[in-house]
């Protein structure tokens, strides 16, 4: 019986007989109980409906019980052989020794599934205290371990730079870590299309979820909705105008986490948000300055063309203070006019007096001054500020798709894949939007791209299957993939249904 346990999405462990057959991928993935044996490039696991091969690279730890199977083949191990001696993780040692280390490695391994099992349902998530944050979650402790370290340096970055202190009756503040979008959704009552978010009305919370095949994206996401944590922080009392809130948010989630060194890099290009602004551009569009910081909340604008007002400000020295002190004046001027919201006692700023404000600690005294720094702030964009990486026109192909733009989301998937992307996510995305151009070979030929990126991800066996499955010719093979896709996640009611559709051909 297949045994497969995702950190995303734990599978319950079946009865049956124990195999000493367990693999362990960095990223938390666990494969346990179907017979394995090492090859060339990697680990074969041989499932009910075909052999799957996973590299190398993506192995943390494998104990097959086939090890003890080695056969020597040069003059040294010939001679270790003819000692009587075995090789395991890399040493020379006697069969039976290496029976007892491979008993205890796969009893720890074994110990260490049951505790993440026990874990996946939310009314027995982890719980764990940080210095700045109260963490609740039920993906495995070593992923959760390296997201709060990642939130504790964020808080004190920030706090260094914009004056924050612990607010009485704010801290810490809790944050929910789902296993996965459907559990994120499920449990924190999230719209569909929402990635993350922070209630920011009492009690605080911050809600997000762990993206396996994405886990940059996953940093990305919490950046921006911790940011917007932080940001109340410089007043608890005031929520922070779409402009600076969001563009400020989007500055820091371009930021990256070292957690040997346990530091923060921020300010970084956003090659997503840059890519849409560069469109803008080569079609004739840019963003004037006063409409832009004076804009309503909701302006899409504040995400894209505000982050690269927000990069210039913060990245040009003569502008830096000028810019911080902006913002602080929003959160605590007296000379700043601000409006209830509508819940309790939180106030925030209009469009038009963001742009007094903004005008006023910038130091615009007049439209010539306006129109100078219009001017700077265009020739940084132009000049400064580049799309160098395929994970850039990956980020903005997937926000064009996600807001009813395909064909500029084809255009930029193939770019990144021209670029030499290795993210099996852009090759499905994209087999996804050509296939519903009628292109079936080429999305066929990109979904076997993905799957040799991530050979463990069901949804690329499904959709290659039902791919397949639409020709008479490739019928049968359509039909192994689909049931191959449902013995890597038969826990996955949405999958079961769209299988059991295609293979009865229930419409």
């Amino acid at each position: 019986m297949r045994r497969v346990i995702f950190a995303t999405a734990v599978m319950l462990l079946a009865a049956g007989p124990a195999r000493a057959d367990v693999v362990i991928l960095h990223d938390g993935r666990i494969i346990d109980g179907p017979k394995m044996e090492r090859v060339g490039t990697g680990v074969k696991v041989h499932f009910e409906n075909g052999d799957v091969v996973i590299p190398s690279r993506l192995v943390e730890t494998a104990i097959l019980e086939g090890d003890a199977g080695f056969v020597p083949r040069t003059p040294e191990e010939k001679e270790k052989a003819a000692q009587g001696l075995v090789r395991y993780e890399g040493k020379w040692m006697k069969p039976q020794k290496r029976r007892q280390l491979v008993a205890k490695r796969l009893a720890q391994k074994r110990a260490y599934l049951e505790e993440i099992r026990g874990h996946q349902e939310w009314r027995n998530r982890w719980k764990k205290k940080t210095k700045h944050f109260l963490f609740e979650y039920t993906v495995p402790p070593h992923i959760a371990d390296y997201y709060a370290g990642l939130m504790d340096a964020y808080f004190r970055e920030f706090g260094k730079i914009w004056r924050i202190t612990k607010p009485k009756g704010y801290y810490p503040l809790k944050v929910c870590f789902y296993t996965s979008y459907e559990k994120f959704l499920q449990i924190s009552g999230a719209g569909y299309g929402v990635q993350g978010y922070f209630k920011f009305v009492k009690p605080l919370e911050l809600n997000f979820y762990y993206n396996r095949l994405d886990p940059r994206y996953t940093e990305k996401v919490l950046f921006h909705e911790v940011n917007h944590y932080l940001q109340m922080l410089i007043n608890v009392d005031f929520s922070m105008p779409h402009f600076p809130g969001e563009s400020l948010a989007e500055y820091y989630g371009a930021s990256v986490y070292d957690a040997r060194r346990k530091k923060l890099t921020v300010g970084l290009i956003q090659e997503g948000r840059l890519s849409t602004v560069k469109t803008d551009i080569a079609a004739g569009k840019r963003w004037e300055l006063e409409k832009l910081v004076s804009a309503p909340r909701g302006t899409y604008a504040h995400y894209n063309w505000g982050w690269t007002l927000v990069h210039f400000l913060m990245t040009e020295k003569k502008y830096r203070k000028k810019f911080e002190s902006f913002v602080m004046a929003l959160a605590n001027g007296r000379d700043v006019r601000r409006v209830p919201m509508g819940f309790g006692n939180l106030k925030t700023v209009e469009g038009p007096e963001v742009w007094k404000t903004f005008r006023k600690y910038l130091g615009l005294r007049n439209d010539a001054a306006v129109r100078k720094l219009q001017k700077a702030w265009y020739d940084y964009i132009d000049r400064k500020l580049q799309i160098t990486s395929a994970r850039g026109l990956e980020q903005a192909a997937f926000d064009a798709a996600r807001t009813g733009r395909p064909i500029r989301a084809k255009r930029l998937y193939q770019e990144a894949i021209d670029k030499g992307t290795d993210n099996p996510l852009t090759y499905h995305r994209f087999a996804d939007l050509v296939l519903r151009d009628g292109d079936r070979k080429k999305a066929i030929a990109l979904w076997k791209k993905a799957i040799e990126l991530d050979p463990l991800t069901a949804e690329f066996y499904a959709s290659l299957g039902e791919a397949l499955h639409d020709d008479d010719a490739t019928r049968e093979e359509g039909k192994r993939l689909l049931k191959l896709a449902l013995e890597l996640d038969p826990d996955d009611i949405w999958l079961a249904f769209r299988v059991k559709q295609v293979l009865t051909g229930d419409k």
